[in-house]
């Protein structure tokens, strides 16, 4: 019997391998996609409680910090769940916020902070601070 030197994979083990990988790469994004998502959340559920309580009482130039807290205690929001981890974020523990903050005219601007269990979307510009709202994306993950 000859003996068989085996050389590397076959075509067949190389088509399974890349179809693994795909698959994970699929999954991991549509997870990036998941948490900002929920940061978009954040910002309109934000937005809904801003003009049903009306910041109108806000200075012009200041801000208010509605907490993820507190959103889901005025039954604005449903807890979020981790796309990572699949855990329900603590509604006592959990330090996620909006930051609202008036302009000196009628605008009002939007930042969040999202911080789930192995990530966040919290770090703008290289220091630990809300995002606007118009920079969440997948790219500003960072791990926790």
């Amino acid at each position: 019997m000859l003996g068989r030197v085996k050389r590397g994979m076959t075509l067949i083990e190389l088509l399974v391998v890349l179809a693994i990988v795909g698959i994970v790469a699929v999954i991991e994004k549509a997870r990036e996609r998941a948490f900002v998502s929920d940061a978009y959340g954040l910002y309109e559920v934000a937005r809904l409680y801003v003009g049903a309580e009306s910041v109108e009482f806000l200075p012009a130039r200041s801000s208010a910090v509605l907490s993820y807290s507190e959103l889901v205690k005025h039954g604005l929001l449903h807890p979020i769940q981790d796309p990572f981890t699949g855990n329900v974020l603590s509604i006592e523990t959990n330090p996620s916020y909006v930051l609202v903050t008036k302009q000196e005219g009628d605008g009002i601007d939007y930042a969040v902070c999202l911080k789930e269990e192995t990530k966040q979307l919290c770090d703008y510009r290289g220091r630990e601070q809300p995002i606007p709202v118009e920079a969440l994306t997948s790219e500003a993950i960072r791990d926790r």
